[in-house]
């Protein structure tokens, strides 16, 4: 048998090269990868966690704006009340002023009415007191007596 030392040299380098590659090559690149690999699994669960925090931060921002028009949505609903009732109060206070005023009016026109009236019978009794004096004086026919009435009126106006 024949053993060519050549082709066991070669199979001995071989085996060299894959124990030296195999320490300082792939178990450091298969580390690296493995180590890689890992990272991004952490990287992607804590990306996966903190878009779960964003989404319920994002709810509980909803949840607090929902909240918010609705106390808005009360708040309006509120002032609308009381401007309701704000009117409705003037509403009433301008009606009692109009019928102050109209009763105030009512009864300033009675007094002009009442002094109008006074001063008519002031007229006419003054008329009826001259009109007695004059038919006192001189006694005259009914003739004489319209004459003298229609006199004193167009003079009295």
């Amino acid at each position: 048998m024949y053993i060519d030392f050549l082709l066991l040299a070669t199979i001995l380098n071989f085996i060299l090269l894959m124990i030296i590659l195999n320490r300082l090559l792939y178990k450091p690149l298969k580390k690296y990868f493995n180590d890689r690999q890992n990272k991004i699994k952490e990287d992607l669960a804590e990306a996966e966690r903190q878009n779960k925090i964003a989404n319920d931060r994002v709810t509980e921002k909803n949840e607090e704006l929902s909240n918010f028009r609705a106390g808005c949505k009360e708040i309006k609903e509120k002032i609308i009340k009381d401007a309701e009732a704000e009117r409705e109060v003037i509403l009433m206070a301008a009606k009692d002023k109009e019928q102050d005023l109209i009763k105030h009016a009512e009864n300033k026109i009675m007094t002009i009415n009442k002094k109008a009236i006074d001063d008519l019978e002031d007229r006419i009794s003054e008329v009826i007191a001259t009109l007695t004096g004059k038919i006192l004086e001189e006694k005259i026919d009914s003739e004489k007596d319209k004459e003298l009435i229609m006199k004193l009126l167009a003079k009295r106006g």
